[in-house]
């Protein structure tokens, strides 16, 4: 190709896969190799199509003009990156920089340079202009434009609720936006709360192949997947209508859009995930098991005494979280003396009893700005210049609503800093629960004063005002958050399944959500993120989330004394819980082991059965070695697999390896019973000690040795789960 030629095809290819992309003609496409297995002729088989470059939305007078980028020019660089002049027509020009790496496509810059003051109302990535006869078949005779992303469906991990759900066919959704970040309900699209926001992130494809899409920085504007019909783009909303730019001129944006490929939703969103490392392990002491008070908080019982009095003799935990209700409002970081008379001594006594503090803290609310010395200019206002108020649902009805933290301003700036070092400071926590990153308003309602906070940057810094402030006072203190992508590595250590409520008001919702949510919770334990699971308002679901925390990480409790049926913890899941705290793995950053597990398509949401971890050597060389299992069977038939020597068993079982070992060569290996059953490993072994649980700690029962077992079997009946905590296979 000639340098400045415009008839260039820019191609990337890996394991079968290739990605083109005609400049000229904006059209790609992700194409796999047809094996001819389908009976089919062979040739490549189009998983994915679209344009690539910009288009944007400009305000005109107060209506929106599109202005969709032509390439005038494309050249290749001495570095390898590929340089494309656009062409804005009579609205300017621009610049688009981009590299072709073995896993997709990364646009590293994005420039546009306009002939006159321009106020951008959105930036769209998969959209083009309709000729004369495709306006003549859109259900809105204005319409000009038209997102052309096109695939058989689309994967959005735990988009939906009640129950979960992450796949839907290109046709199922409609008109739709999707939210990727912070912004859900703001936007006027569906709840976007906790677990695993911000994902920053999605993925089309379906039977051959998926492609993952998302920025490689966090983004000036809300981001999300806007749907029409069965085509989709990716959405920036800017509404500088409304909002003053930083400059009207030129417009620079860096890393806006990076392309991932891979066999399943799953596998793309790892790649592009593992596109941002290499990465370094958080550390080990963020693993810190909690007890949550929001099961007890949000019934209105709020007597810390009789909670400490009534978990301390059962359910060890390396921290209580005090959750929302704890202070006189939302962001004073004072105790509520009418709820709490006697906070410090309650504090002690929680102390006393072995547990260590943690704070829930909402990232951005307060709701009584002129009692911390504030104005409506450190206020997020609407376009008339007032203070906007929020809600969790967005909804403007109901009795509570928030005043929202603009990080424009100085003095909201040094209120978080002084605010969160106090609260560090004064009751050295272990943690901080960070919450409502996700509680604002998009720039329709509001925006910061400073175009540098707007968009998915605003709940980003404002988390990492939090995070800089509490190191500063405790560089050890664990900073809890939900979103599971990379660029979330900067605000937070460990990342919690929660709130697992939104994965629907049953206990059976409750199992497959959480379930489900360890799928994508792997993808930040790959990238070594800490990650804690979490209950949801059932008890009926605690035995199952129990089961996958063995591979997941460290247990997290939000149920109260009682659950939304009524229900009490049961003697055999407080076994598995003491079980757990014992025997956990205490180690950050690990890959999944699939053994049953489907990793979701079109065709079913993701289920993991049967599945383990893996984890590096700790020297870094060698083979990974399989350190926990989660094995899910029934009574009757035997399953096995051929890891960790070879594994049989039925029922449902949690391995976890007690050293630095494989399962299969471990010196100490933790096997909990979750349902009767047998377990029988081939592997050496010289005795096995029996434990049960008393006082939140495993004790000692008997040791039989190895010989002494039938067919070397571990054995458990449904009679026994009550009173057995767990054996431990001794080599």
């Amino acid at each position: 190709m000639v340098d400045g030629a415009v008839d260039a095809v820019l191609t990337a290819t890996a394991g079968g896969m290739r990605l083109e992309w005609d400049v000229s003609r904006d059209e790609a496409r992700l194409l796999i190799a047809d094996s001819g297995d389908s009976g089919a002729p062979q040739g490549d088989f189009t998983v994915w199509t679209g344009s690539l470059l910009p288009a944007f939305e400009l305000d005109e007078g107060g209506t929106a003009l599109y202005v969709k980028a032509a390439a005038k020019a494309c050249a290749l660089g001495e570095n390898g990156e590929w340089r494309i002049g656009l062409d804005l027509g009579e609205h300017g020009s621009g610049l688009l920089v981009c590299e072709l790496p073995a896993w997709g496509l990364r646009i590293k810059r994005l420039e546009a340079h306009w002939s006159r003051p321009s106020r951008i109302l959105s930036l769209q990535f998969g959209t083009r202009l309709l000729t004369a006869a495709e306006r003549r078949r859109t259900p809105d005779a204005g319409t000009v434009h038209w997102p052309d992303w096109s695939a058989e469906g689309y994967c959005v991990p735990a988009a939906g609720s009640s129950p979960t759900h992450s796949f839907w066919r290109s046709w199922d959704m409609g008109d739709a936006r999707l939210p990727l970040g912070s912004f859900g309900d703001a936007m006027g699209t569906p709840y976007a709360a906790a677990f695993p926001r911000p994902l920053y992130a999605a993925a089309m494809g379906g039977r051959r192949g998926w492609l993952a899409f998302g920025p490689g920085e966090v983004p000036d504007a809300p981001l999300t997947l806007r749907l029409r019909s069965a085509t989709a783009c990716i959405h920036y909303a800017y509404r500088e209508d409304l909002w003053e730019p930083a400059d009207d001129l030129r417009r620079v944006w860096n890393e806006p859009l990076r392309l991932a490929r891979g066999d399943s939703g799953y596998e793309a969103l790892g790649a592009l995930f593992d596109s941002f490392g290499p990465f370094e392990p958080k550390s080990s002491r963020h693993l810190r098991s909690f007890l949550c008070t929001w099961g007890d908080f949000k019934e209105k019982r709020f007597d810390l005494r009789r909670f400490v009095d009534r978990v301390s003799g059962s359910a060890a935990a390396d921290m209580i979280i005090l959750d929302e209700s704890w202070e006189t409002f939302d962001g004073s970081a004072e105790p509520n003396a009418e709820l709490f008379p006697d906070f410090d001594a309650d504090l002690a006594i929680i102390r006393e009893h072995g547990y260590e503090l943690a704070f829930w803290q909402s990232v951005g609310w307060t709701d009584a700005p002129e009692l911390q010395g504030l104005t409506k200019e450190d206020l997020l206002c609407g376009p008339d210049g007032e203070p906007r108020e929020w809600r969790w649902s967005g909804s403007p009805f109901g009795a509570k609503f928030h005043y929202l933290l603009d990080p424009s301003s100085e003095r909201t700036r040094r209120l978080i800093v002084e605010r969160t070092m106090r609260l560090v400071a004064r009751w050295r926590p272990a943690a901080l629960k960070l919450d409502f990153g996700y509680g604002y308003p998009g720039p329709d309602a509001a925006a910061p004063r400073d175009p540098a906070y707007r968009g998915e940057r605003l709940a980003y810094s404002l988390l990492k005002l939090i995070y800089d402030a509490a190191k500063s006072v405790d560089p050890d203190i664990t900073i809890i958050y939900y979103g599971i992508h990379p660029l979330m590595r900067d605000v937070a250590d460990l990342i919690s399944i929660d709130d697992l409520g939104d994965a629907g008001d049953s206990a059976a919702h409750e199992i497959a959500g959480h379930n489900q949510r360890c799928l994508w919770a792997s993808l930040a334990a790959r990238h070594g993120m800490a990650v804690n699971t979490s209950t949801g308002y059932y008890y009926g679901a605690l035995g199952s989330i129990l089961l996958d925390t063995a591979v997941v990480g460290v247990n997290g409790l939000t149920l109260g004394e009682t659950d939304n049926d009524g229900s009490r913890m049961e003697p055999a899941d407080l076994n598995r819980w003491t079980a757990l705290q014992t025997w956990r793995r205490r180690t950050c950053g690990w890959k999944p082991l699939w053994l049953d597990a489907d990793l979701g398509s079109l065709k079913g949401e993701p289920r993991l059965g049967s599945w383990g971890r893996l984890e590096a050597a700790p020297d870094g060389a060698g083979a990974s070695r399989l350190t926990a299992l989660t094995l899910r069977g029934d009574e009757s038939a035997a399953f096995s697999y051929p890891v960790a020597g070879s594994v049989s068993f039925t029922g449902r079982w949690a391995l976890i390896a007690q050293d630095d070992r494989d399962i299969a060569d471990a010196e100490r290996v933790a096997c909990i019973p979750f349902a009767a059953g047998e377990l029988r490993l081939d592997r050496s072994f010289s005795r096995v000690q029996v434990y049960a649980s008393a006082g939140g700690k495993v004790t000692p029962a008997r040791t039989v040795e190895a010989g002494d077992l039938p067919e070397r079997k571990l054995m458990v009946t449904e009679g026994e789960l009550a009173s057995i905590a767990g054996f431990v296979i001794e080599g």
